[in-house]
């Protein structure tokens, strides 16, 4: 009996995937544990193994088709196993009806009235007089109408082709799209305000300067202590209610080539900070050479992300669904500060947290954003 391999669900908010390669082909024999496909998921692109040994003996989703969790993708048996019988079977209420051809009812054709010099003329310009409205006696289509006609036809023409060569069009990716519903299911679900401080990172610098950590790391470890004093930062909202998370799992926005995955930094309150740093710094490697796994993007319940690497100061990031809030870093500028009565530089950066407002307030959204904000100015504790 052939057994079905079918599409698992690789991470928890992976609905679907693409198929992007079969690593074996119909007819070829597979071990159990060997590589038979890779697929692009919403968060990266994986290998499925063969649960089983055998012949590959039919595939059903193709290079390129959208597969649902669950749906089936291929057959493995005995080699000498019929596979005439192996396709997706249809619902037993299905009928099956062969598809009608749309009926046209037979068109009376007018006769076009042109004078003989504009059917010529129209003959010559490759165009149809049935398109033409005549000016002459009794809507005669003179050779005037057709040379105004194709005068107006030229242009439209050069509008056209102009809008056709500003434009081009990209292909979404699995990875994009998935970002695209994602986001846009944030915004749509939750009510998210973003709230600012601005934060001295003197201390920060110094810290960096002598464990060489990342301001990424040193903010994901500021992040982590605030949350066990916050713990309902670090939850998430559900008609049964707000469902608060044992464990501080940060994840970490990371750019990669055609968008952006989070892998996640597990129990970060009870890491060092050396530990975080080296962490972060493995992921992102993996991150940007597409070897990230499912389990390492999955369980986050907080996120950091740091678009100051890019130059941006601040900016409103978007809530990382179904989590409650999302923390910004703007980039560590050198500015001009008051300091008693004196106005000296320090190395400043706004830090910028979105929060979804039907799970905390303001005032505890503000408070949880300064105690980080104590954390960086106070770094060396943080070590």
């Amino acid at each position: 009996m052939a057994t079905e391999v079918r599409m698992l669900r690789l991470s928890d908010t992976m609905e679907n995937a693409t198929v992007v390669s079969w690593l074996k082909r119909e007819g070829e024999t597979v071990r159990e544990g060997d590589p038979l496909l890779e697929v692009e998921t919403d968060k990266a692109n994986v290998e499925i193994t063969a649960s089983v040994s055998g012949t590959l003996l039919k595939i059903v989703a193709p290079e390129g088709a959208l597969v649902e969790v669950g749906e089936l993708m291929a057959y493995i048996g005995d080699p000498d196993e019929p596979i005439s019988g192996l396709e997706p079977a249809q619902p037993e209420d299905a009928e099956t009806v062969p598809p009608r051809l749309p009926v046209t009812e037979p068109i009376p054709s007018r006769r076009v009235k042109a004078a003989p010099k504009a059917r010529r003329l129209a003959q010559e310009l490759g165009l149809s007089l049935e398109q033409i409205e005549g000016t002459g006696p009794g809507g005669l289509i003179t050779e005037g109408d057709v040379r105004r006609f194709q005068e107006a036809q030229a242009r439209k023409a050069p509008a056209q082709a102009d809008l056709a060569a500003e434009e081009e069009l990209i292909p979404l990716t699995a990875l994009r799209r998935q970002i695209a519903e994602r986001v846009s299911l944030s915004r749509r679900t939750m009510a998210d305000v973003t709230t600012v401080a601005e934060v001295d990172m003197s201390a920060a610098v110094e810290l960096r300067r002598t464990t060489s950590a990342t301001y990424t790391a040193i903010v994901v470890k500021a992040v982590a202590l605030a949350l066990r004093q916050f713990p309902i930062v670090n939850s998430t909202f559900s008609e049964r209610g707000i469902v608060l998370k044992k464990q501080i799992n940060i994840g970490v926005a990371v750019s990669i080539e055609d968008g952006l995955v989070v892998p996640v930094i597990r129990q970060a309150d009870a890491k060092s900070l050396g530990e975080i740093n080296q962490e972060l710094d493995a992921l992102a490697s993996r991150a940007r050479a597409g070897e990230l796994m499912p389990e390492d993007m999955a369980g986050g319940t907080f996120t950091v992300t740091n678009s100051g690497v890019f130059g941006s100061l601040l900016f409103t990031p978007i809530i990382n669904y179904p989590q409650s809030a999302t923390l910004g870093m703007g980039k560590v500028m050198d500015t001009p500060v008051v300091r008693g009565d004196q106005v000296v530089i320090r190395p400043m950066m706004f830090l910028c947290l979105s929060y979804d407002h039907r799970v905390m307030d303001g005032a505890v959204a503000v408070r949880f954003l300064q105690q980080v904000k104590e954390y960086l100015e106070q770094a060396h504790t943080l070590a």
